[in-house]
């Protein structure tokens, strides 16, 4: 049985007997957080428990190191999104730790010990935006309507608007007897009857 592990940027490691090596072990880890608060009774136990990120570990041993210790090497240092193929198959691992052991029953190769963690890989919403035109070219599109009223009325004179709307002579002459026809505010008499003072000292 053949285990692959794929990087997307660091190439593949095809463990075989004859060739780089083999897959001796592999584990799998799935744990959980739970709050040390006491629950309500009856309230969801979604909300108290996080799921953690699978973890995986391999252990095998590398005939030829040449081969498969450089590309474990640089898919670490690569941070390199790896899927594995043994007896478990799983994407979108992450290698966190690597240990290379060796020892004098394998003087070419090494035993290695691989910790990789499965990361959740999203993608962003995209809106389609190429069957509608741009805003300035809407608006530019747009009549602009103002009342007939104000167009012909007022017009802007720097900073003071100017009315131009003109007013009839007997209007104006109408607004002037309005005043003059008013009785007087005052009930007392225009002049001194007798001036206290006549300007002589």
């Amino acid at each position: 049985m053949a285990y692959t592990l794929e990087g997307r940027k660091c190439g593949t490691v095809r463990f075989e007997n004859r060739t780089v090596g083999t897959v001796q072990k592999e584990t799998t880890t799935m744990s959980a957080k739970v709050t040390s608060v006491p629950m309500e009774d009856g309230s969801d136990i979604n909300d108290h428990v996080t799921i953690d990120p699978q973890k995986f570990s391999i252990n095998g041993v590398i005939i030829d190191a040449a081969q498969g210790r450089d590309t474990l090497e640089a898919m670490w240092k690569g941070r390199d999104i790896i899927k594995y193929t043994g007896r478990s198959r799983i994407e979108n691992l992450v290698i966190t730790n690597l240990v290379f052991t060796s020892d004098k029953s394998n003087a070419k190769g090494c035993s290695f010990t691989a910790s990789l963690q499965q990361v959740q890989i999203s993608t962003s919403a995209q809106a389609e935006t190429g069957s509608y035109p741009p805003m300035a070219q809407q608006d530019a599109s747009k009549p602009k309507s103002y009342p007939a009223s104000q167009t012909s009325q007022t017009r802007s004179d720097g900073l003071k608007t100017t009315v131009s709307e003109t007013i009839s002579s007997s209007a104006y002459a109408e607004y002037v007897n309005s005043f003059n026809s008013k009785p007087s505010s005052s009930s007392g008499p225009l002049e001194r009857s007798t001036p206290s003072y006549s300007g002589l000292s």
